[in-house]
């Protein structure tokens, strides 16, 4: 039987001293932790869902390692049997792995995916729509916190160009607009509010149950409604712009068009201009 030893007899490594390299290391950690989740939304009701979780400090130039351990500590800490307010979460996260690592920065990234329920648009009948989702932050020693917030956002476009040249019918296409938002202390930015900016510039919303006539309803917005990718991220944009210094800081855009009579894609990235690349 293993002889079951106390934490004095066993030897502390990471806390070396001697016997490596003296370098500074920017981002040590862990990453592909899951873990349940539970994400408030913006009428009260919980996102249940599974959290993929990346974590990290950095690491001075005279300590061999970080306390590895201790990363996953904290997150079963903060995260069992609590629903979390994404921005909230993040912040509460990024001081305590400083705090119980005794390093100057903090670095997070949670990657989840988002359910809402919505309508069709003629019988009204209910169905979920999956939004991937990301929160990560930064907490640089000396900064303010940097928070960002982004969320994938599935729609349906139809080719401006394809309508106008045919005698009857254009080619519509999957799309996908990826929006990252910089995030303002205690002014929350609600996943749901993202989703609706983009539903409302789109050729026509995604719905996954529609009966037919919900798809004759679908099909002639999408006709009316035609959008290239550059007047799509245009929209997104410009309705961006009207949140800025209210509840979003700064944005990057990317928008994708998977277009259905080309192997290539149509894409478009924008940003506000202020920090994001």
């Amino acid at each position: 039987m293993p002889i079951i030893k106390t934490r004095e007899e066993l030897p502390d490594i990471q806390n070396s001293l001697e016997g490596f390299p003296k370098k500074t290391i920017k981002k040590v950690g862990t990453r592909n932790v899951e873990l349940p989740i539970g994400v408030q939304r913006k009428d009260g009701s919980i996102n249940y869902s599974t959290a993929n979780i990346s974590l990290y400090t950095d690491l001075n130039d005279s300590t061999k390692g970080i306390n590895m351990s201790r990363l996953r500590i904290v997150l079963e800490e903060l995260i069992l049997d609590k629903h979390l307010l994404v921005d909230t979460f993040i912040r509460e996260l990024l001081k305590e792995t400083k705090t119980r690592l005794d390093s100057k920065h903090s670095y997070a990234k949670i990657k989840f995916d988002y359910f809402l329920v919505k309508e069709a648009p003629v019988s009204k009948m209910e169905s979920h729509l999956n939004c991937k989702c990301i929160i990560e932050g930064r907490h640089i020693e000396g900064q303010e916190d940097k928070l960002y917030l982004t969320v994938q956002v599935p729609y349906t476009s139809l080719c401006p160009c394809s309508r106008e040249i045919s005698q009857y019918g254009a080619h519509n296409q999957p799309s996908l607009a990826d929006i990252k938002v910089e995030l303002i202390p205690d002014n929350i930015c609600w996943i749901e509010e993202l989703v609706d900016l983009v539903e409302s510039v789109a050729s026509a919303p995604i719905r996954n149950i529609l009966k037919r006539e919900d798809e004759a309803y679908m099909t002639e917005l999408a006709y009316e409604r035609p959008m290239f990718v550059e007047d799509m991220i245009r929209g997104i944009s410009v309705k961006l712009d009207e949140r800025l210094d209210n509840n979003i800081a700064d944005y990057s855009v990317v928008v994708n068009h998977y277009e259905s009579i080309h192997q290539q894609y149509a894409v478009a990235i924008i940003t506000a201009g202020r920090s994001l690349p």
